[in-house]
């Protein structure tokens, strides 16, 4: 069903990231007349990516309210928004006719039996929406029944071959649209849900589910024509990309950039597209980054390759220079990276550096004493220390306090905690530049080094530090094995 509750209204405004309407010749007028409808105003609102925006607000009269302007709206899905439950009536338009009428009646929206005069793609649409919603109960009804003949241990065969018809009478149906209809938007939005048959396929069972995975995911946008510019304002592409991000592509640095790239390279064709995609990427892997370990890496990434490289022309300068400056903070602690020498002070005033620490794992542990999440993490680290100092494992923990007269308290919550078990330092005036290696802004950080201090684990919460200590182990104990086996 189309018709649903709109749960997000932000209102457009044309001075923050996105551009206004391209003005077109021709202009727009959009009439809908509602029954039994007694509210004053509706909404007409339009999509950028997934996200539903308002464009206009029109006063109604006797249920008739009139969307209309001196410049064409551009092409993509657009709502007619009721108050004040915010349900809504999707429409298709196209830059050939924006001049059309739309009858509805209020109390019977749901069925959504729209009398549409002027608009092929919209009369098209209800078609295919009216013919899903006789489908769709038979197929429930259907898997109902398959359901409970398996429970009861009875044959499902013949069950199933009625499901497979109305299915394949779906397909039928949806590719005689496209076939007949090759150029409109409601082929392009039910093109959206086709993939290639994906063939058959030889070899052990993991090879044949590889080889299905590689096909799938290298012709998963086959039927996407990315040069289409209403694509920009259809909010059935964002479900894809992010489809193929979160479900076919691996959840590792390395995986994901090649995947944004790919994306990317898409989308390029259409400017206002691809600005959309590379700011989505770029918040996107930002936020990530703060839970999910690695994802730091396609930050950078996307600065480095786009952002350095003036593809966001429609940036200010300012805001620029914010990412570029993001993106090198972020850069030293990049896993992979040999992690940034510092050179600390012990509470006896000796000096000692991380390069100085010959250990198979080193655990930095930049904390506050006067950090709220630093006292809830502080015990987890104790804890994990007691259970790994004697399987290679020792901590470098660092009061980031930078002044002298803070440094008492520093030591005295080293005390308190009953950390003297590990290597704890202080750096006050920071002289070793700690702050900027580290990015110490937020605290607590939590890194995890191999023996030569390249850095395995950046960003990581407290509590996971046993869990994943674990598997690092485990992991390097099985490399180990496997070239202790081939010598």
């Amino acid at each position: 069903m189309m018709l649903r509750t709109l749960t997000l209204l932000i209102l457009f405004v044309t001075s923050l990231t996105f551009s206004p309407l391209l003005a077109t010749e021709g202009g727009y007028k959009i009439s809908v007349e509602i029954e039994n409808f007694d509210q004053t105003e509706a909404y007409l609102a339009g999509y950028i990516g997934d996200t539903p925006y308002i464009l206009d607000t029109v006063a109604m009269k006797d249920g008739l309210v009139v969307f209309s302007g001196e410049d064409q709206l551009e092409a993509g899905v657009y709502l007619i928004v009721l108050p004040p439950d915010n349900k809504f009536i999707q429409i298709f338009v196209d830059s050939d006719n924006q001049n059309f009428t739309l009858k509805a009646n209020y109390a019977k929206l749901d069925e959504q039996a729209f009398v549409i005069d002027g608009s092929r793609a919209n009369k098209l649409f209800y078609e295919y929406v009216n013919f899903l919603s006789t489908k769709g109960p038979q197929a429930r009804a259907l898997q109902e029944e398959i359901k409970a003949a398996q429970a009861e241990d009875k044959p499902i065969e013949e069950l199933q071959k009625k499901l497979q018809e109305v299915n394949n009478s779906v397909k039928t149906y949806q590719k005689q649209l496209v076939k007949n209809n090759p150029n409109s938007q409601v082929a392009t939005w039910i093109k959206f849900g086709f993939e290639t048959e994906i063939p058959e396929f030889t070899g052990s069972e993991s090879d044949v589910q590889f080889q299905r995975y590689m096909f799938r995911k290298n012709h998963f946008f086959e039927n996407v024509d990315f040069t289409d510019s209403s694509l920009y304002r259809n909010p059935m592409l964002p479900k894809k990309v992010n489809y193929y991000l979160d479900q076919l592509t691996p959840a590792t640095p390395d995986s994901i950039i090649v995947a944004v790239d790919y994306i990317l390279n898409k989308v390029k064709p259409v400017q206002k597209t691809f600005r959309y995609y590379l700011s989505q990427l770029l918040n996107q892997y930002a936020e990530e980054a703060q839970t999910k370990i690695g994802m730091d890496a396609v930050y950078v990434h996307l600065v480095d390759n786009y952002y350095a490289r003036g593809m966001a022309p429609w940036l200010e300068k300012e805001q620029l220079e914010k990412i570029m400056l993001e993106s090198q903070r972020r850069r030293p602690t990049l896993i992979g990276r040999r992690a940034m020498n510092i050179e600390m002070r012990k509470e006896d005033g000796s000096k000692i550096s991380l390069y100085d620490i010959e250990s198979q794992y080193t655990v930095l542990y930049f904390w506050r004493y006067d950090c709220s999440h630093c006292k809830k993490s502080t015990p987890h680290v104790i804890e994990f220390y007691k259970k790994f100092k004697d399987k290679g494992v020792k901590i470098l923990g660092t009061c980031v306090k930078m002044k002298e007269k803070d440094m008492e308290e520093c030591w005295k919550y080293v005390h308190e905690k009953e950390m003297e078990d590990w290597i704890n330092v202080v750096d006050p005036g920071n002289l070793s530049k700690f702050t900027a290696k580290y990015d110490t802004r937020i605290t607590p950080r939590i890194f995890i080094l191999d023996k030569d201090k390249k850095i395995l684990i950046n960003r990581i919460g407290a509590e996971q530090l046993e869990e994943v200590m674990d598997q690092i182990i485990e992991e390097d104990n099985r490399k180990l094995k496997e070239s202790l086996e081939n010598k």
